[in-house]
């Protein structure tokens, strides 16, 4: 039984680590990310159903897995063929396609669901009237520039170098 809870564990842990692999080095799925945070933080003002936020959490996961599926598939295919190949190429445009295809699904049901004029003139007075919610909201799309495009792997690498000189 011990031996079987360390392989759960360990399958998890596996899993887990598959997950920052991509955050730390695929800039696309940490655009996903950051668009996922900023739908859910936005989504506190409409007034959704359980199931509403249930298609939401399913098109974000979607978006998601399939962006860490791409990464595999071009890593297999990689490590398969290292030189070119036009069906390489192929494998890795159509991995690439299935992203863009979940991605579109997914900004449809966004506009679907996030598609109201009052709800944005809500929000603008909210923020108007709240300048230190308005101040983090662009400290925050500040940080998720520098998530975006630095990521965090990227500060990791650059911290052990500069310990190293």
């Amino acid at each position: 039984m011990n031996k079987e809870i360390r392989s759960l564990f360990q399958s998890f842990y596996n899993a887990c680590r598959g997950f920052l692999y991509c955050v730390n080095n695929e800039r696309n799925i940490r655009i996903h990310i950051t668009a996922a945070a900023y739908v859910l933080l936005f989504s506190f003002f409409y007034d959704f159903s359980f199931a509403q936020y249930g298609v939401l959490l399913l098109v974000i996961a979607l978006v998601i897995a399939m962006e860490m599926m791409n990464t595999s598939i071009e890593a297999l295919v990689n490590l398969i063929s290292p030189s070119y190949s036009g069906l390489a190429r192929i494998a890795k445009d159509v991995a690439a396609g299935a992203v863009i295809v979940c991605a579109g699904a997914a900004a449809v049901v966004g506009v679907l669901y996030f598609w109201n004029i009052p709800v944005f003139a809500a929000i603008l007075s909210f923020l108007w009237s709240h300048p230190f919610c308005l101040f983090l909201l662009l400290l925050s799309a500040a940080g998720a520039c520098w998530f975006i495009f630095r990521g965090p792997g990227r500060v990791a690498k650059q911290l052990t170098e500069k310990k190293k000189r």
